[in-house]
């Protein structure tokens, strides 16, 4: 297991990228990138892989806004 501890800049959060040493640190680098907004240098493909390639923002940062986005919830079908 790793766990990398780190501060980055809000302005421009950026840390050097792991996978060349753990190629298994692909997809959570990835992930990483596309919830928070930290980018990783030298990393091959860091592309959004859970939210849409047209979202704008990091959906998991504490300064996004969370209600941007409106969301109509149905009844619960289920007879009470």
């Amino acid at each position: 297991r790793i766990r990398m501890v780190c501060q980055v800049p809000v302005d421009a959060p950026t840390v050097g990228s792991l996978v060349d040493l753990y190629p298994g640190l692909d997809f959570a680098e990835r992930e990483t990138f596309d919830m928070f907004g930290i980018t990783f240098d030298g990393h091959p493909d860091l592309t959004r892989i859970l939210m849409p390639d047209d979202w704008l923002g990091h959906p998991l940062r504490k300064d996004d806004a969370p209600a941007r986005v409106p969301v109509t919830f149905k009844e619960d079908p289920r007879p009470q």
